[in-house]
């Protein structure tokens, strides 16, 4: 079986052949191809960086969408779909919207992909994908293990994405995460966080965890700031401010290489704060 992987960009303007803004690792498709049976053939390409080869030989092609690139997703989807190759879709989109997403695709996957992914192959093996396909409950990290041979050739920046937890315990009524992921959070063990990192250190200058919240278990967040202390990374998240009064935090983001967080500043009325469900940040 041949899979094809697919990144899609936020759109194109005429005439124009690649779009390299945010050139980093596209990190779905590595955990996608990390889910996958080692006998499928994978094939990855991403579009903000590369031209798509819509009439390579296929099985299946996946393709996972964000609200900002649902647009030209949608086109992707339609270039092999009128070749006759079935499309599956998933991501915070899909998850968000999936009678939309439905209309694009014949398969939608609603959740998160390690509960769900063996079984879509299954199925797209055999003939018979379903139209949705749902998550029940939050998927165990434990065995999280990206296959970062797909960005063999991507001349991505030397920015390592890395995958420490995901969710939110906090229910800011305008956030996705908290909608999605039931302000809950998953986090992977340390000793598999540290694992994934040593061997990526040498040829990456930066990493970022691309967690929803880094912090959103404090005591968590510090074991882990402790075991990233030996490895002398240099790295960059995002956090709620709930943790800046903490010494402790803040001493430890230093020892253990941290060089930013980027966190959520929406208002300074406190009014306002408290109608988002938002009011640790006054």
């Amino acid at each position: 079986m041949r899979l094809t992987l697919i990144h899609p960009c936020i759109g194109r303007k005429p005439g124009q052949k690649y779009i390299r803004t945010w050139q980093m690792e596209a990190l779905p498709a590595a955990t996608l191809a990390g889910l996958t049976p080692r006998d499928v053939e994978v094939r990855f390409y991403d579009d903000r960086m590369e031209q798509i080869p819509f009439d390579e030989a296929t099985d299946l092609v996946a393709i996972s969408v964000e609200t900002y690139t649902a647009k030209r997703a949608y086109q992707i989807a339609s270039e092999y779909r009128r070749r006759k190759i079935p499309v599956v879709m998933g991501g915070f989109h899909a998850t968000l919207c999936p009678d939309e997403v439905a209309r694009h695709a014949e398969a939608v996957v609603c959740g998160e992909a390690e509960q769900l992914w063996p079984r879509v192959i299954d199925d797209a093996r055999h003939g018979r994908l379903e139209k949705f396909y749902r998550q029940i409950g939050r998927a165990l990290l434990a065995d999280l293990k990206p296959d970062r041979s797909v960005f063999r050739g991507k001349r991505y920046l030397p920015i390592g994405l890395v995958e420490a937890g995901r969710g939110c315990h906090f229910k800011c009524d305008f956030c996705a995460v908290q909608t999605v992921f039931n302000s809950t959070q998953t986090r992977r063990p340390i000793d598999a966080i540290i694992a994934e990192l040593a061997p990526l250190k040498h040829d990456r200058k930066l990493f970022f965890f691309v967690d929803d919240n880094i912090t959103s278990n404090l005591a968590e967040a510090k074991e882990f700031f402790r075991a990233l202390i030996p490895l002398g990374i240099r790295w960059v998240s995002q956090s709620s401010i709930n943790a800046a009064p903490d010494e402790e935090f803040l001493e430890l983001l230093k020892r253990s290489g941290c060089q930013g967080v980027l966190i959520g500043f929406e208002s300074l009325n406190p009014a306002n704060l408290k109608a988002m469900n938002k009011s640790f940040n006054t």
